[in-house]
């Protein structure tokens, strides 16, 4: 972003993303981006972003600016690596993502400088990592200015192997290890299961087939164990059916046989509780919106958009789509409270604040 830019930058001014191929090239975007407010700073940004991509303006992004980090990075890991295809990209005018709270008519115009570094990443097997050529110890140092926003996209059909953030907010340096990331073939995709699962999930199966033939049997019987639920209607239902007799009932209807809690949880009126979750939940078996649901569970069925962000590790911007897409299948329910978004459970009253 040069001092002579004609235009007011936007939050983040810089976003530099990172798009890893399943072959361990990686595809370069870095995006200036720019606050439009009105036609004349659109018809203003158009002729400033024809100048730039036809070189007749300096934006500040050319090929030899990158290329002394490709040298130091093939040095360092010893494998070779090129720099290809560098070029602009068509300027673009976008609407804001809803995290930047900007106002209604408030556009963002984008110039960005793309490149593909090639060799990167390593492939082996199902897995690619990333990170060691870009790690202070191979001698690049990188780090994020204010105003900057480093956004790492997985490949096409890998996920995390163990969960990490993908995107990060300047002023920032890294520090030694924190970009190395791994990305597993499948992982994260429903179709997905780890082989070292597959026991425990079939035995899992099991021990369901298992407690429903022992449930339907004990149906049929007047032994009936005391944990097991009898509906209401059991005398009605089953009047004539068989010899079993059923026991009395209260006066209000409340069940008395062998000991059954008369106002069991779940009746009409009961406050919204959730079953705890487990914490050895593997996260990238979960779908996004099972996250979600995940977490607003863990947290009374409410939470602040901006904490879903800090939790999942995911941009503004995904998570602002994620919750957009579910509030419109009606999984979640969002609520603008001032300059924030409160996710709720729709079982969850929205204007029951803490």
């Amino acid at each position: 972003m040069s001092a002579s830019d004609p235009l007011s930058p936007a939050d983040p001014a810089q976003v530099i993303r990172i798009n890893i191929s399943d072959d361990g090239d990686t595809h370069w975007t870095v995006e200036s981006r720019y606050l439009l407010t009105d036609d004349e700073d659109e018809e203003l940004f158009d002729e400033y972003a024809t100048a730039v991509t036809r070189g007749e303006r300096d934006a500040g992004y050319d090929e030899s600016q990158f290329e002394p980090f490709v040298q130091n990075a093939a040095e360092a890991t010893d494998r070779e690596m090129a720099l290809e295809d560098a070029g602009w990209n068509e300027p673009r005018i976008e609407v804001p993502d809803e995290d930047e709270n900007l106002e209604e008519d408030v556009r963002i115009g984008v110039i960005s400088y793309s490149f593909t570094w090639t060799n990167l990443a390593t492939v082996e097997n199902d897995r690619i990592y990333f990170g060691d050529a870009l790690d202070p110890s191979a001698g690049i140092g990188m780090q994020l200015d204010e105003n900057q926003r480093l956004v790492i996209e997985s490949p096409p059909n890998y996920g995390l192997e163990t969960p990490t953030q993908l995107s990060w907010e300047g002023p920032h340096q890294f520090e030694e290890g924190e970009l190395e990331i791994v990305f597993l073939r499948g992982a994260g995709s429903a179709d997905f299961v780890p082989a070292e699962l597959l026991p425990l999930i079939a035995g899992a199966i099991a021990v369901l087939i298992a407690g429903y033939l022992l449930y339907r049997r004990q149906q049929s019987s007047d032994a009936l164990p005391e944990w097991l639920p009898i509906p209401d209607r059991y005398e009605s239902e089953n009047a004539g059916q068989n010899d079993v007799s059923p026991e009395p009932s209260t006066a209000d209807g409340a069940d008395t046989r062998r000991g059954a809690d008369p106002n069991p949880a779940g009746v009409s009126g009961a406050s919204v509780e959730f079953d705890e979750e487990p914490d050895d939940v593997d996260l990238e078996l979960l779908s996004d919106e099972e996250r979600v649901h995940r977490l607003l569970r863990q947290n009374g069925g409410r939470m602040k958009q901006a904490n879903i962000v800090k939790e999942t590790g995911w941009s503004n911007a995904k998570v602002s789509q994620l919750l957009s897409k579910m509030d419109d299948d009606d999984e979640i329910e969002k609520l603008r409270i001032g300059r924030e978004n409160l996710i709720t459970l729709p079982e969850v009253d929205p204007t029951e604040i803490d």
